[in-house]
């Protein structure tokens, strides 16, 4: 695939293939430095848009800034829960009501204050008192108590059994964020991690640079690591040929076998938690009909568009968690595996009668630059054009702008949409976020109401008994694929093309996690 999703394995040699007589020394032109060995260039499909923990809302921001800010706790690649500013595991009290936190001594930030206390439940009072989009991660807490300059308490308002979860958002130093909050999400951020920012301009590119007096154990080889944005598939893959960049992420699925067939690079892969669905606009217009919203599942055969278009680096997904997260739950993949109809143009067709759509112009709404979801909805469109709906439209809008449309709940501005979601290894950073009428507007464009669904999303999040929370997703989802709120499409792996000349790169199961520079080096 290429821009337009369709290039041929034989365009992408001939491309990759007509820079055979550029120097293919990987990581030579992308050296920040005057040592090669400490240098590396990382491309992203799209740059960071704020390094501020508080208000990060995209994977792109959040792989900068994991290695600038730390949280109270981490997740290894084992996807095992590790403490980084705390000195250890929580103490659970009041029937799982209270955690409590103590730091780990020594912590400290760049400026050279120390961590304390009061700059965690600074970090996370923020999130709800701006009404950040994530203010469903922190809405359990009904309070944070600071003990002691090293001992936070957050206090419950019911046990929230994916608190792990919520205990690694990164830490800010209070005092210099509340001293200006646009400064230190674009251009001054400071955090406790091992690298920190040394020039910022984001939707563009950011430079970081070892902390030398970085406070823990850490000890990178790594001097300097510089995150630029391309957005096209094809030039990330041939920068690893010409040396220009030395990791590269999201390998588009047809370029897989051409990235692994390159001399001076290799490929890696990671099974991940990133989901995609097509959601639909429940709130108002046409797609608030769950005949509507059928017959859009009657015209896209994704069992196909999977096999086609995702191939080596993704499955197909069947319910609304990622395949490996709804398997750890015992949840019943293969019963919703019937749930989707068959491709059924005659039946779309009648459906849309039924509901008298008259001469309806869907909005189908993307974020610009994401080839699959930009292909999902072009077969939308076409399907809707075949059946006679020929102003159906794809509207591609830039990043910020495609989260702000798609939980307006306005049907001018999307009926359809096409979604990717990271959550993590709970069900409850998935099904809430999307779905539960708490997190309209923010994170939840699709506004469905249904009362049981809403009682078992928030049950779920209230008992600790893993047999029940079960029973209430597998209720919740069963609804939600019924009525076609949302029709699941497929998930990915995280994909990294690397350079040669690159050592220790492993990638986290987390998006955002990608990548950790400490345990990366240029042997270049």
């Amino acid at each position: 695939m290429s821009e337009n999703s369709d290039l041929s394995r034989r365009t992408v040699l001939k491309g990759v293939g007509s820079l055979a007589g550029v120097s293919a020394l990987a990581g030579c032109s992308s050296v920040l430095g005057t040592d090669a060995n400490a240098s590396i260039r990382y491309a992203q499909a799209l740059a960071p848009k704020s390094l501020d923990p508080v208000r990060i809302a995209d994977p792109w921001s959040a792989s900068v800034a994991t290695n600038v800010f730390e949280g109270l706790y981490r997740y290894d690649h084992d996807m095992n829960l590790v403490p980084e500013l705390a000195a250890g595991t929580p103490t659970v009290e009041n029937d799982g009501k209270t955690h409590i936190v103590k730091l780990t001594d020594g912590a400290t930030f760049q400026d050279g204050t120390a961590v304390t206390a009061e700059d965690v439940a600074y970090s996370y009072r923020a999130v709800r008192e701006e009404e950040r989009p994530d203010m469903w991660q922190v809405r359990p807490i009904d309070h944070i108590e600071v003990r002691d300059e090293q001992t936070v308490a957050f206090h419950l308002k019911n046990p929230y059994p994916a608190m792990d979860h919520a205990l690694t958002r990164g830490i800010v130093p209070k005092a210099v964020r509340e001293s200006n909050p646009e400064m230190f999400a674009h251009e001054k951020p400071v955090g406790s991690g091992p690298y920190e920012v040394e020039t910022a301009k984001p939707g563009e590119h950011v430079s970081l640079t070892h902390w030398t007096e970085y406070w823990g154990e850490t000890n990178p080889s790594l001097e300097h690591a510089r995150f630029v944005q391309n957005h096209s598939d094809l030039a990330r893959t041939t920068s690893l040929k010409t040396g220009q960049n030395d990791i590269v992420e999201r390998v588009n699925p047809g370029l897989w076998s051409v990235t692994q067939d390159l001399s001076n690079a290799d490929t890696a892969l990671q099974e991940g938690y990133l989901a995609h669905y097509i959601g639909f606009n429940c709130n108002e217009g046409p797609t608030a009909d769950p005949k509507v919203r059928k017959a859009i599942d009657s015209l896209v055969d994704l069992d196909t568009v999977t096999e086609t278009f995702v191939g080596p680096i993704g499955r197909r997904q069947y319910g609304l968690l990622p395949p490996q997260l709804a398997a750890e739950w015992d949840l019943p993949v293969e019963e919703w595996q019937s749930i989707p109809r068959a491709k059924n143009k005659e039946k779309a067709k009648q459906l849309l009668k039924e509901a008298d759509v008259g001469n309806w112009a869907p909005t189908i709404a993307v974020p610009k630059h994401d080839l699959l979801r930009e292909k999902i909805a072009e077969e939308l469109a076409h399907g809707l054009a075949e059946i006679g709906f020929y102003r159906a439209r794809t509207e591609k809008y830039p990043w910020k702008e495609f989260r702000e449309k798609i939980v307006s709940g306005s049907p001018s501005e999307y009926n359809i949409f096409v979604d990717a979601w990271a959550g993590g290894p709970d069900p409850d950073t998935y099904l809430y976020p999307l779905f539960h009428e708490n997190a309209e507007g923010r994170t939840n464009g699709a506004f469905y109401q249904n009362e049981d669904v809403m009682n078992a999303l928030r049950d779920a999040r209230r008992t600790t008994d893993d047999a029940t929370r079960r029973d209430l997703y597998e209720s919740a989802t069963r609804t939600l694929l019924t009525e076609r709120v949302a029709l699941p499409a497929f998930t990915l792996d995280n994909s990294f093309g690397v350079a040669s000349g690159i050592e220790g790169f492993g990638p986290h199961p987390l998006p955002g996690e990608n990548p950790r520079l400490e345990t990366i080096e240029s042997t270049e």
